[in-house]
This record gives structure tokens, sequence and C-alpha cells, in this order.
């Protein structure tokens, strides 16, 4: 039987997550494929219909599945960070690392974000997901800061974001969708390797700051 309509914020954002948690559970039982907006409907109790009023296509559901667990991600590394005074590079890695271990719905997802999902939502749903996906980030700049405060905000953000495209890559080269002809790479190996020379970087920059120039010095131009 079909629910009543939603009326009240709390009772949207109840029914979108309804929708959201439904499709990530036949994600996860469909062993990583899509499963479609009517099965996405039985699952959440609702009409088909319904799925549409509160998303465009089955890969806005997706998108936001993953927004979703982006989101999750970068809490987890900040709840981990602020646990201890003092974090050095290895436990960033592992910090970064575990909850794509954890949850592997946030690889799988963003293995198919570009060619699957992205291409086939309508351009504000997209900007307002890669907005969003920013300001996640920026929230998060916070808690690395004390680690280097010659390391701008901007510069923290971009290192951030650089991280997520090198764990997305060491994930899809360490769970190829077929093992003939690839080799398979220790996904936390990959992704160490690939995240330690950029964090090395960032954790030892120094900014010296030039010492002014004496009056003779100025006049003499030296």
């Amino acid at each position: 039987m079909e629910m009543k309509k939603a009326k009240s914020q709390q009772q949207k954002l109840d029914r979108t997550n309804s929708i959201i948690d439904a499709a990530e559970q036949l994600f996860k039982t469909n062993k990583g494929e899509l499963p479609s907006a009517s099965q996405i409907a039985t699952a959440a109790g609702i009409a088909k219909g319904t799925v549409y009023i509160y998303f465009t296509s089955k890969e806005a559901i997706f998108l936001t599945l993953l927004e979703r667990h982006i989101q999750k991600w970068l809490q987890d590394i900040a709840r981990k960070m602020q646990q201890f005074e003092e974090n050095n590079l290895d436990d960033i890695c592992q910090f970064m690392l575990e909850y794509w271990q954890q949850e592997p719905t946030l690889g799988q997802l963003y293995r198919i974000s570009d060619a699957m999902l992205e291409p086939k939502v309508d351009d504000k749903f997209h900007f307002g997901f890669q907005t969003r996906k920013v300001n996640e980030f920026k929230r998060l700049v916070p808690t690395f800061k004390e680690l280097n405060p010659d390391v701008t905000a901007k510069e923290w953000n971009a290192l951030l974001q650089r991280s997520l495209a090198l764990i997305a890559t060491a994930w899809v080269l360490s769970k190829p969708h077929s093992d003939l002809g690839a080799d398979k790479h220790d996904f936390t190996k990959l992704a160490t390797s690939l995240l330690t020379p950029f964090w090395e970087a960032t954790l030892s920059k120094v900014v010296t700051l030039e010492k002014p120039k004496s009056g003779w010095r100025k006049l003499l131009g030296n």
C-alpha cells in the first residue's frame, strides 16, 4: 500500500533517506550493479512515481549516496585525527584508508561516478553535488592546520581533494572488474605509496619570510 504523502520537512527528509537506504541495500545485494527505479521503489515501500518526486533519476540517487559516503569518510578522518594530540604520516594514511576498507560501497560508487552517474544527472544537480563536496573538504581543513601552520587552507583543501582521487585510483587498480590479464595490487600499500609523497611535501613545508632590507642596503640596491 502506498505511503501517505510527506508534508513536513522532516517527513520529506525521512522519505529521501528511505529511498537512499533502499538503493544502497540493493546495490550491495546486486554486487555493485545499479538497480532500477522500480526495484528501489519496491524496496522502499513506495510507488515508482514517488521516487521521481525526490530524485530525477536513479543516477541522482546513487550520486547522493556517494555524497553521503564521502561525507562519512571525511567525518571518520576528523574523528580519528582528534583522538590523539600528535599524528604522523603513517597515522594519517591509516585514518584515510580505514573507511574505504570498512565501507567498500564508497569505492564501488566512486569507480562508476565519472562514466555512469555524473553524466546522467542534470547540470543543476551536478553543480550542487560538486559544491557540497568541496564544502565538506573545507570543513575538514581546520583538523589539519595544526600539523603545519605554514600550509594555507587552500593548500590543505587541494591536498584533501587530491587524496580522494589518489585513493580512488588505488581502489580501481586493486579491485579490477576482471582478473583476466590484470595485475591486482594491494589497496593499502598502493594507496599509501600514492599519498605519501604529497603528504610528506606538505607536512615538511616551511615558509621562509624575507628579512626587510636595511636603509643602507636599499640605497646600495642590494
